[in-house]
């Protein structure tokens, strides 16, 4: 079996996977990457899956504040939190 790898544009993705999948010779192979980070996080002890979560929670606050859905704490903010 020969292996292909394509770069696909978001937006018409949907469209190019409907259409391969009705070839019954095409073989679609998982997200790879997507499935590893799911293991990955399945086998966290709790604490180290506390520390990710976080991560995770802070990357999602510079996302939403990049697309100016949500103002940035100040350096006084953050360390009278602390």
């Amino acid at each position: 079996m020969r292996h292909v790898t394509l770069n696909i544009p978001e937006s018409e993705y949907n469209f190019f996977m409907k259409v391969i999948s009705n070839f019954s010779f095409v073989e679609i192979a998982k997200d790879r990457q997507k499935l590893n980070l799911e293991e990955i996080e399945n086998h966290l002890t709790a604490p180290k899956k506390k520390l990710w979560n976080d991560i995770k929670e802070g990357l999602e606050e510079i996302k939403l504040i990049e697309e100016g859905k949500q103002k940035a704490k100040t350096a006084k903010d953050l360390l009278n939190e602390l």
